[in-house]
């Protein structure tokens, strides 16, 4: 068994609303991805009237894990962070086709380094959200 290594830096309590704000941007980029496509090419498609239980849980509303809005401002906010911190966050925060260890490992960056950068991110992130929240 692999040992894993820990690229996140230990949260600080003053940070944790921003951990948790972008692990729920993370979540909703993950969602937001999910292409969704209806039954014929023009739209026309009705389901037979012998649905399954399956069927109707699809139809379901999904929970909302972040508002539009609340969705842009974080995205806003994590943009303006300088680009070595936020290669970070987003390795860290928005699921990837790749592991992070991969993504980490193609960056060429430093456990250490990694830890020192989530956390200056995650500061600078905080600070931009407040200021233009």
């Amino acid at each position: 068994m692999r040992n894993r290594v820990n690229y996140a830096a230990d949260i600080p309590h003053d940070l944790r609303t921003s951990d948790e704000t972008l692990h729920r941007y993370g979540q909703w980029a993950r969602d937001r991805l999910k292409i969704h496509r209806c039954g014929s090419a023009e739209g026309r498609y009705r389901p037979p009237p012998d649905e399954t239980v399956e069927d109707d849980a699809r139809r379901e509303p999904r929970e909302v894990l972040m508002s539009t809005p609340d969705a842009m401002a974080a995205h806003r906010a994590l943009q303006r962070v300088p680009a070595p911190e936020r290669d970070v966050l987003q390795m860290l925060y928005i699921p990837q086709r790749l592991p992070i260890e991969a993504q980490i490992r193609i960056k060429r960056i430093p456990r250490v380094m990694c830890q020192e950068r989530h956390l200056r991110g995650l500061r600078m992130f905080a600070n931009l959200i407040k200021t233009h929240a």
